[in-house]
């Protein structure tokens, strides 16, 4: 009696979550498709972000980093704010993220090198795994251990380095703001919906409702217990890569 009340405890919980979650996700959530972003005064920005967010902004200026501009981005549970730089010396651009949702609030750096034929390879310390699929046009890896910018932008051009790419790297173009964002954006969207995780149709507002397939996919990689085969299995790919280098 007292073992089926404590695997009630555990397991009904767990079976809501990877069985009705999904439901609430598919009605409540949209997914942004088509991305415009605004300028935010410098000053103004910074002062509005905690301590962390602006630590790892000084530290990407250290390293060379020009600052482009900051922006914000709110979903139906997400509220992500951004500031995004560009090293023409090495032709790569980074990114300090801050992502905020009733449920965890994180803030990571990410560098980025774009290439001529629209693929980009990304490292970022984001202690949060994507639970959206892989592209063939975007090699993101993680490495949520590494809290050094500097430390992580050398793993970044070791990888750089070591993974063969045909095409020219290229800088990104700080006059045109945040257009290559919102271009990477627009495929990713494009992708989900190639993939049928998205519907196609998008709103007034740029974005696009799930389908229940990726409503269930993108739950079910969210939460326990696949949340953990996630991390495992993204932590193994990005030690094997490193290991090659």
């Amino acid at each position: 009696m007292i073992l089926n009340i404590v695997l009630g405890i555990v397991f009904v919980p767990i079976f809501l979550l990877n069985v009705l979650g999904p439901l609430l996700i598919k009605k409540t959530q949209k997914l942004p498709a088509r991305v415009k972003f605004k300028e935010h005064n410098e000053l103004e920005f910074q002062s509005n972000r905690k301590d962390d967010f602006n630590i790892l902004d000084e530290s990407v200026r250290n390293l060379d980093f020009e600052y482009v501009g900051s922006s914000f981005m709110e979903d139906s549970h997400t509220k992500t704010n951004f500031s995004l730089y560009s090293n023409e010396n090495e032709l790569t651009c980074a990114m300090v993220v801050s992502m905020v949702s009733n449920v965890k609030s994180i803030t990571y750096v990410e560098f980025s090198q774009a290439y001529s034929d629209g693929s980009m390879l990304d490292v970022s310390n984001a202690d949060q795994v994507s639970p959206f699929p892989k592209t063939h046009f975007k090699l993101a890896v993680r490495y949520p251990k590494i809290h050094d910018s500097e430390e992580l932008y050398g793993v970044f051009k070791k990888l750089k380095k070591s993974l063969k790419n045909t095409s020219v790297p290229i800088a990104y173009d700080k006059e045109t703001g945040f257009r290559m964002v919102e271009d990477y954006m627009a495929m990713e969207s494009d992708d989900l919906v190639s993939k049928g995780y998205c519907n196609e149709d998008i709103d007034e507002e740029g974005k696009r409702s799930l389908t229940l397939k990726g409503a269930y996919l993108i739950t079910w990689k969210s939460v326990f217990p696949g949340n953990k085969f996630m991390n495992w299995s993204n932590a193994s790919h990005a030690r094997k890569l490193l290991k090659n280098t």
